[in-house]
């Protein structure tokens, strides 16, 4: 009898491992699916983001098609001051002509605070010109405090932009107007 007890002691061994290898497995597989399904809705969100942009920038072209130069100008302008109020400044800065900004402000920072000291808080504009020069437009606009209204620092400058292509383009602007209107204050 002892060796049956010593066979049943053993089956109940094998059994015992064979249920512990069974569970580690199952484990394993279901970790691996937990993972894999992790990754894929990472990369779900990823390409959902991407489309999202995607057709955000198709609405925009589509947009930007129909117009003509005057309202084209005058919406890459307006852009440009939306990103300024907004506190943007990576973006606008990158919407700068380079030679402009290699002379003017050759680092985000000094365009940062040239936005900061010169600028009204809450801005609003009115174009009230534009001229096309070749490849350029330039359009004259008035810079107001949305805020202040007239007793707050309100100037005029030229804004000089050049269209690449649609939704593509670079621009500048009459830097000094801003800095010799405040002095005049």
């Amino acid at each position: 009898m002892t060796k049956k007890n010593e066979k049943k002691k053993d089956l109940k061994k094998l059994i015992i491992f064979i249920v512990i290898l069974v569970i580690v497995i199952i484990l394993f597989i279901i970790l691996r699916v937990l993972f894999s399904k992790e990754k894929t809705q990472d990369m779900s969100v990823q390409e959902i983001s991407k489309e999202i942009t995607e057709k955000e920038n198709d609405a925009i072209l589509e947009k930007l098609y129909k117009m003509d130069e005057q309202q084209r100008m005058t919406y890459y302008c307006a852009q440009f001051f939306k990103l300024i109020d907004t506190k943007h400044y990576e973006e606008t800065y990158n919407l700068l002509y380079d030679e402009y900004k290699e002379k003017y402000f050759p680092t985000l920072s000094s365009f940062k605070k040239y936005v900061n000291d010169y600028f009204p808080e809450d801005v609003a504009i009115e174009c009230t010109n534009m001229e096309r020069l070749g490849d350029i437009y330039v359009l004259w606009v008035d810079v107001k405090d949305a805020i202040n209204g007239s007793i707050g620092h309100n100037f005029s400058m030229y804004v000089i932009i050049q269209e690449n292509d649609y939704n593509d383009y670079v621009l500048s602007f009459s830097r000094n107007s801003a800095v010799d209107s405040l002095e005049m204050e």
